[in-house]
């Protein structure tokens, strides 16, 4: 099996699969899932969704091994930092830079230090890989939102070798270690970090892309048994 975190517009496509929607305890509440013969799905902004700073990550991330999913492939809309990714492309990034300015763990009641230097799981990386039409490798900043980066922390992100920024994935990937779970990133580019960016014409192309995230999930879906 393997597990998907997404938005919304996921949502219906999985609906087909012959899912059914199911609730999952954790110590930090209750969750939501949608759960099929294979996969396991998860919004991660719950619905109606919270902004990237209120999202429940320790819940989310708990749901999927409290249901012994080892796999788990996270749908992460970005901002491209540099000219050669585009929007309407995807990219699979293999490192990470944390902005957040947060602690991201499960072990609050003692010193536990896991290895991070690899954040996401090559394996699943390589199986995405397999499908194709996607840009594979590259370092994903995460910063924490909800505003987009001024024209300085773009700057920085840039010197530091970045080619995309979102506000989600660093939570997940430190928690998703802890768990000892495999987790890897699919980046939809929605935009460029540039003065032009807005919400709106950021909503516009993540429903644009929607359509190409879902048929490669569908694939990811299909390629693992139950």
């Amino acid at each position: 099996m393997i597990g998907i975190i997404g938005g919304s517009g996921l949502y219906s496509g999985l609906e087909e699969l012959g899912g059914e929607e199911r609730i999952v305890r954790t110590r930090f509440g209750d969750m939501k899932v949608l759960l099929g013969e294979n996969f396991v799905f998860l919004s991660r902004h719950g619905n109606p969704p919270v902004p990237p700073h209120m999202v429940k990550y320790h819940a989310n991330i708990e749901v999927f091994k409290n249901l012994k999913i080892e796999k788990v492939v996270a749908i992460s809309s970005v901002g491209s930092l540099v000219k050669e990714v585009k929007p309407g492309e995807i990219l699979v990034p293999d490192d990470l830079l944390d902005f957040t300015g947060r602690v991201w763990t499960y072990h609050n009641d003692k010193p536990v230090h896991v290895n991070l230097y690899e954040p996401f799981c090559p394996s699943l990386r390589e199986e995405i890989k397999n499908i194709g039409g996607m840009k594979i490798g590259g370092i994903y900043a995460t910063t924490k939102g909800p505003q987009f980066e001024t024209r300085a922390e773009a700057n920085m992100l840039r010197m530091l070798g970045a080619k995309v920024v979102g506000m989600t994935v660093a939570p997940e990937a430190r928690l998703a270690r802890e768990m000892e779970l495999c987790y890897q990133p699919i980046c939809p580019v929605v935009n460029y970090v540039d003065g032009n960016t807005t919400h709106e014409n950021t909503i516009e192309m993540v429903k644009k892309m929607e359509e190409k995230i879902a048929d490669i999930v569908m694939r990811l879906i299909q390629s693992n048994g139950v």
